[in-house]
């Protein structure tokens, strides 16, 4: 703060000393009135300061104010400046910083402050251009480099890693650079570029271990799992008993498929009193995720989890993942019993109720599926999933208008979830009420524009009314192109082109959904009017009647066999 005061008054002096050269040609009152308004500055300006030292920025803002009335000086607005960026008044700070610049425009701490606060105002572009005008005006300034680099992260990341190079090779390495270009080039995913570059901090730093364990976590991203094993290997070595390591090495063996190496990792440690369950969870997750990939890993995984249930019966933890891997094994009795054993020890946690209602909707049982998430709804309040698949649960069992209200109550809670959102859309459809369907897929497209079953949802949707016909076609299209061998997507483009007209078309993809095992009454019925339009009424007979085989209780279906056309 002195430091100010003492160049400012400098300043006023020299300011003067040269204004007094020319007094020959101004009067004497003249002269003594700017005295008078230099001092009244002065003594303002300095004021300011003083409350500035006590933090009274509000206070000292009014006296740099009333100085500025007397005399204009760079070193006034600068003050001025940094107490309204001080209070987040962003706007009057910028005005004072630009003035300060603009009457010293060569003094590099106006233009620094100047780009701080366009900085603190998200104004990213402006503040570049100010750090620019720094480094032009002095190339060695190192800190202006890394204020111009990190900047242009925002903007421009490719710039941004030219200019790290360019830092490197003018100052030389520097582990705050290397850093900043491992986060760059992983955004961009340029892994191997990011590896470079965390070998640059591991160069500066041999004996950091988180630096080589992120760089082996790296080389586990880019499928290098023997240049990972490598860099783990010679931690374990100087760290044997650290758990996050270790789960490490086991999930890069893992990768390998080279179980017994995986187990041993666990092995090594489980024999310690003091491994808790936290730790032994930290296994436990690695080798779940590859339950679904490999079935040789699932007895592996179970054994771990059952040694934690021995050792910690009440913990509900290692009774979902047993209900997980069983879920996986497809062996439902079993993954309910430890789905409901979780909800007995946890009741608070959605996890276990969710766990059970799953497995009853995916068995078709959605009365029982029904009667858990009822239950839930007592333990568990204001839970996503919990409502969501009450509503899929609702919308399953013809209950459009309960399960209307459940998601709402899900999407309440989470609005931008695609999924819930579709959902809510197909259950206005069956309501009738196209307005909010049609807007609850538009929410969903916008959150996920490639989503498959949005894409052929709302398609289907727009197809069976007759409405944006070309758009529909385009959206099955985009769900086709994902999975081409989904019947409800071919049926719903088969439907498009039945809507169309082109009824040769909508046979074509209605067959191949029936060709590749579909048994739908829906299906089947859309390939009987498919062949009503065509004159084919034997077959459209045929078809009609398979679909009421499915659907005995459609009675727009029975009139249709009845009337032998559309």
């Amino acid at each position: 703060m002195f430091k100010h005061i003492i160049q400012w008054s400098f300043i006023i002096l020299v300011a003067f000393a040269i204004a007094g050269c020319s007094s020959s040609q101004q009067t004497q009152e003249e002269t003594e009135r700017k005295t008078e308004l230099r001092d009244a500055a002065l003594e303002r300006y300095l004021n300011g300061q003083l409350l500035d030292q006590r933090e009274e920025y509000a206070a000292a803002i009014l006296e740099y104010q009333d100085a500025l009335r007397f005399f204009e000086e760079p070193a006034i607005y600068f003050a001025l400046a940094k107490d309204y960026a001080v209070l987040g008044k962003h706007e009057q700070a910028l005005e004072a910083a630009h003035n300060a610049v603009r009457l010293e425009p060569t003094n590099i701490e106006y233009r620094e402050t100047l780009a701080e606060i366009y900085m603190r105002a998200f104004r990213f572009d402006e503040a570049t251009k100010e750090i620019e005008a720094i480094i032009q005006q002095d190339s060695t300034r190192r800190e202006s480099w890394y204020d111009y680099a990190q900047l242009l992260q925002f903007t421009a990341p490719l710039k941004s890693l030219e200019v790290c190079e360019q830092i490197l090779e003018r100052f030389g390495p520097d582990d705050h650079i290397y850093l900043q270009m491992v986060q760059l080039y992983s955004a961009l995913g340029k892994l191997d570029k990011a590896a470079e570059a965390m070998k640059g901090m591991l160069a500066l730093n041999p004996a950091n271990f988180e630096i080589k364990k992120s760089l082996g976590d790296l080389y586990m991203e880019m499928d290098s799992v023997d240049a990972a094993l490598s860099l783990y290997d010679e931690l374990v070595e100087l760290h044997p008993e650290n758990v996050v390591l270790r789960a490490s090495i086991a999930h890069a063996y893992l990768v390998k498929r080279d179980y017994a190496k995986a187990q041993e990792q666990f092995d090594s440690l489980i024999t310690r009193d003091t491994l808790s369950i936290d730790d032994q969870l930290e296994f436990g997750k690695v080798f779940i995720t590859f339950v679904e990939r490999d079935s040789v890993v699932i007895p592996l995984a179970e054994e771990m989890f059952n040694g934690m249930l021995k050792q910690y019966p009440d913990d509900w933890r290692p009774y979902w993942f047993l209900g997980a891997i069983a879920n996986v094994k497809r062996d439902d009795s079993i993954s309910v019993v430890y789905f409901k054993k979780v909800t007995e020890l946890a009741k608070w946690n959605a996890d276990g109720w969710v766990g059970v209602a799953s497995v009853w909707f995916d068995k078709g049982e959605l009365q029982k599926a029904l009667e858990v998430l009822e239950e839930a709804k007592k333990n568990v309040k204001e839970e996503f999933r919990v409502e969501f698949i009450y509503g899929l649960t609702l919308q399953r069992l013809k209950r459009p208008t309960d399960a209307a209200l459940a998601l709402e109550r899900a999407i309440g809670i989470n609005p931008k979830n695609a999924d819930a959102l579709s959902a809510l859309g197909l259950v206005y459809d069956e309501l009738k009420r196209h307005p909010d369907s049609d807007t609850m897929y538009e929410r969903a497209l916008r959150l996920s524009p490639n989503n498959s079953l949005v894409l052929n949802n709302y398609g289907y949707s727009l197809a069976d009314r007759g409405e944006q016909l070309e758009r529909a076609e385009t959206m099955l299209k985009k769900a086709l192109e994902q999975q081409p061998n989904n019947p409800s997507y071919l049926d719903s483009m088969g439907w498009i082109y039945f809507r169309l007209g082109n009824f040769e078309e909508a046979e074509r993809y209605i067959k191949k959904a029936i060709d590749l095992g579909s048994n739908s009454a829906v299906i089947f019925e859309h390939l009987g009017d498919i062949y009503s339009k065509m004159n084919q009424k034997e077959k459209a007979q045929e078809y009609w009647k398979k679909a009421l085989d499915l659907d005995g209780n459609n009675q727009a279906l029975k009139d249709k066999i009845q009337r032998g056309e559309l």
